[in-house]
C-alpha cells in the first residue's frame, strides 16, 4: 500500500482544523501523561525495592553486630529474631530472620519461616526474588557473621504488588480522566483560536460588489493571523481600485463611442431620408470615414493596452542608439511642427535595451501630445544623457499651456483629459499618455511629469541599460 493511499484512509484527511486541533492536543495530552504517569510508577517500584533492600539489610546488620558478642546476648537476639518481626507484621514490614551456625543447626527462627519460605533456596552474599507455593513473592538475602554463622533473612512484598495493582488502576483512570479534560480543553483552545477565521469566513460570505468597501481591520488579531487579515484587505483594496477603474473605464469608452456612432447614424439618416447630389453623399462617405477611423483608432489602442497588461506577455529587446530612434519620430512630426512653426531639437545620446516599436510608439505618443498643446512659434526640447546609476534619461520639454497640479496625478489614466472640449478639437482619444505608462512598464522604467499652466511641461523618462 502506497504512503498516498495510507493517507488517504485518515480520517483527518477532510476533516475541519478545529478536529485536527483537537486531535493533536488530545495526543500530545496522552503522550505527556502517559510519559508522566510512567515515571512515577517506575519511581514507585525503584523506591519501594530500594527501600526492601535497605530494611534486609539493616535487620542483617544488626544480627551480624549482636552475633559479634561472646557470650551472645540470646534475649536480645530473641527480641530481635522472634519479637520485632511480629511488631513490624501489623506494619508494612512481613519479613523473616534465621541464624544458622557453623554445623548448619537453626540457632534462632522466627516463628512460621520454616513452613512460610519451605523450599526457598538462600544464595550466600546474594538477593534475589523468590515466589512461595502460596503464591507470595519475597526477597531472600544471605550473609555471613564474623564467626562464621550464615544470617537468612525473607521480606514478604506481596502487600506491595497490592498497592501497585492499585496505583496502577489509579493511573490508568487518572489518564483516561486527563485525556479527556485534554480533548475538552483542547477542543476550547482550538476553537477559540480559529475564532478569527470563522469571523473572516463571515464577512468574506457577505462582500459584493456593492460592498467592496468592507475591510476585516485586523490589527488587534494574533500575530498569526494578524497578516492573512492585513493582506486580505489589501486584497479588497486591489479588488475595489480595479472595479471603479472598470466601472470608470466602461463609462469612458461608452463615451468615446457614443459620439461617432450617433454622427454616423445621423449622417447616413440624413443622406437615406432626401434625395442629394453625388458631391453632398461624397461629402458623408467622408464624415463617416473620419468616424470609422476614430473609432479603428480607439479599439487599435484598447487592444494594444490589453495586450501590453498581459503578465505573460514577453516583449523583444534589442540595442538601439536613442538619439537615432527618437530622430525617426521628429522627421515624421516635422510638417506638423512646421505648420506651427514649432522647433524641435534633440541632444545627447546613449544606447539602450528595448522594444524597437514600442519605444517609437511611446516617443511618438509624448511627441504628438507635446505638438498638439504647444502654441505657435513654440519650442520642444529633448535631452538624451546616461545618469549615474546606470540609467537612461530622455526628457521631452515643451512650453506648451501646461497641465494644473490637479490633474497630474490621473494623468496617465484612460480616456483621461484635461479639457474635454478641446481633445475633441484636436482628435485625442484619451488613451497616449495610458499607452505611454504600459510601454513603461514593460520596460520595467520610469516616468514622471512636471507642469505648470502656460509655462510648458517637462516628462522625464528612466531606462535601465
Amino acid at each position: 500500500m502506497s504512503w498516498k493511499s495510507v493517507k488517504s484512509a485518515l480520517f483527518l484527511k477532510n476533516s475541519s482544523i478545529t478536529t485536527r486541533l483537537t486531535f493533536f492536543y488530545a495526543v500530545a495530552g496522552f503522550i505527556l501523561l502517559g510519559i508522566i504517569a510512567l515515571f512515577l510508577y517506575w519511581s514507585m517500584l525503584n523506591i519501594l525495592y530500594q527501600n526492601d533492600s535497605r530494611f534486609l539489610s539493616d535487620e542483617i546488620r544488626l544480627v551480624q553486630y549482636l552475633l559479634q558478642k561472646k557470650p551472645y546476648n540470646k534475649l536480645l537476639l530473641k527480641h530481635e529474631i522472634n519479637v520485632a518481626p511480629f511488631v513490624l507484621r501489623k506494619s508494612f514490614y512481613h519479613y523473616f530472620i534465621r541464624v544458622i551456625d557453623q554445623n548448619n543447626q537453626i540457632m534462632f527462627e522466627t516463628p512460621g519461616m520454616k513452613s512460610a519460605l519451605d523450599g526457598a533456596d538462600f544464595f550466600n552474599k546474594k538477593k534475589h526474588w523468590w515466589y512461595s507455593k502460596k503464591g507470595d513473592k519475597y526477597l531472600l538475602m544471605e550473609s555471613n557473621a564474623r564467626f562464621g554463622e550464615k544470617i537468612q533473612a525473607a521480606l514478604c512484598v506481596s502487600y506491595q504488588h497490592a498497592a501497585i495493582e492499585q496505583y496502577r488502576k489509579r493511573a490508568v483512570a487518572i489518564l483516561i480522566i486527563g485525556e479527556l479534560f485534554a480533548i475538552l480543553i483542547g477542543y476550547i483552545i482550538a476553537r477559540r483560536g480559529l475564532y478569527r477565521l470563522r469571523m473572516l469566513t463571515h464577512i468574506t460570505r457577505k462582500i459584493t460588489a456593492a460592498s467592496l468597501h468592507q475591510r476585516i481591520k485586523a490589527h488587534t488579531w494574533p500575530k498569526e493571523l494578524r497578516k492573512l487579515g492585513l493582506a486580505f484587505d489589501q486584497m479588497l483594496d486591489r479588488i475595489e481600485t480595479a472595479f471603479s477603474h472598470l466601472i470608470q473605464f466602461s463609462d469612458d469608452l461608452a463615451h468615446e463611442l457614443r459620439t461617432p456612432v450617433n454622427n454616423l447614424m445621423g449622417q447616413t439618416e440624413i443622406a437615406l431620408s432626401c434625395d442629394a447630389s453625388k458631391e453632398e453623399y461624397q461629402h458623408t462617405l467622408e464624415s463617416n470615414l473620419e468616424d470609422l477611423q476614430r473609432i479603428s483608432h480607439i479599439i487599435e489602442n484598447l487592444l494594444f493596452l490589453a495586450r501590453a497588461e498581459n503578465p505573460q506577455l514577453a516583449i523583444n529587446k534589442t540595442l538601439l542608439k536613442a538619439h537615432d530612434e527618437i530622430a525617426v519620430i521628429i522627421d515624421f512630426y516635422q510638417a506638423m511642427a512646421d505648420d506651427k512653426k514649432i522647433k524641435i531639437t534633440c541632444e545627447g545620446s546613449a544606447d539602450l535595451h528595448a522594444n524597437q516599436v514600442m519605444f517609437r510608439r511611446m516617443i511618438s505618443n509624448l511627441l504628438s501630445n507635446a505638438l498638439k498643446y504647444t502654441k505657435e512659434n513654440g519650442l520642444i526640447q529633448i535631452f538624451i544623457k546616461e545618469t549615474p546609476d546606470n540609467l537612461v534619461e530622455i526628457i521631452i520639454r515643451d512650453n506648451g499651456i501646461g497641465i494644473a497640479a490637479e490633474h497630474l496625478p490621473k494623468i496617465f489614466d484612460r480616456f483621461y483629459r484635461v479639457d474635454p472640449a478641446r481633445s475633441h478639437a484636436t482628435g485625442s482619444t484619451g488613451l497616449g499618455l495610458a499607452i505611454v505608462k504600459s510601454i513603461i512598464d514593460l520596460h520595467h522604467a520610469t516616468i514622471s511629469i512636471h507642469s505648470e499652466p502656460e509655462k510648458g511641461t517637462i516628462f522625464i523618462l528612466l531606462f535601465p541599460k
